[in-house]
C-alpha cells in the first residue's frame, strides 16, 4: 500500500512538472506564436512589453497595429494560390511594412533594443533555414530563448 501511494505521488509530481514546464513555454514570444490571430497578436505584445518596457499608452497603440499585421500574414499564408517562396517573400513585405509603425511608438532607446531583437531573430531563422533537421551544426550556438517573430 505504502509503495502503491509512493508510485502516485511520483506520478501527479511528474504531471505537476509538466504542466508547469508547458506553461512556462507558453508564456514567452515563443509561446505567443502557438496561439492564433489576436491572441498571436497579444502573445507578442506582453513579449515586447517585457523586453522593451512598454508603457500602457505604447501597448494600446502596438496593439491594433501587431492584430493587423497578424491578420495580413495569417492571409498570406492561407493563400493556396501563392508557392512557398512567394508566401514567404510577401510575409517579409508585409512584416517590413509594419515595422515604421511599430518603430514611431518606440522610444530611442526601444527602437535600439528593437533593432537587436528582430536582427537576432532573422539570425535564428537563418540558422534553422540552412540546418538540415537531423543535422548538428558546424559551430556551436548559444540557446535560444525565443522563437521566430
Amino acid at each position: 500500500m505504502n509503495n502503491r501511494l509512493g508510485s502516485w505521488t511520483l506520478a501527479l509530481t511528474l504531471v505537476a512538472a509538466c504542466s508547469s514546464t508547458f506553461v512556462a513555454a507558453q508564456s514567452g514570444r515563443g509561446g505567443g506564436y502557438r496561439h492564433q490571430g489576436a491572441n498571436r497578436a497579444a502573445a507578442y505584445l506582453r513579449w515586447l512589453a517585457e523586453q522593451l518596457n512598454l508603457t500602457d499608452s505604447q501597448k494600446a497603440s502596438l496593439q491594433p497595429i501587431l492584430v493587423q499585421e497578424g491578420q495580413q500574414i495569417r492571409a498570406t499564408r492561407q493563400d493556396s494560390s501563392l508557392s512557398s517562396d512567394q508566401k514567404m517573400s510577401k510575409v517579409k513585405e508585409i512584416h517590413e511594412s509594419f515595422q515604421p509603425r511599430i518603430t514611431t511608438i518606440l522610444t530611442p532607446e526601444q527602437q535600439e533594443k528593437y533593432k537587436q531583437l528582430e536582427a537576432e531573430a532573422r539570425e535564428r531563422h537563418r540558422r534553422t533555414k540552412t540546418t538540415a533537421p537531423n543535422a548538428t551544426p558546424k559551430e556551436p550556438t548559444p540557446p535560444d530563448n525565443q522563437a521566430d517573430h
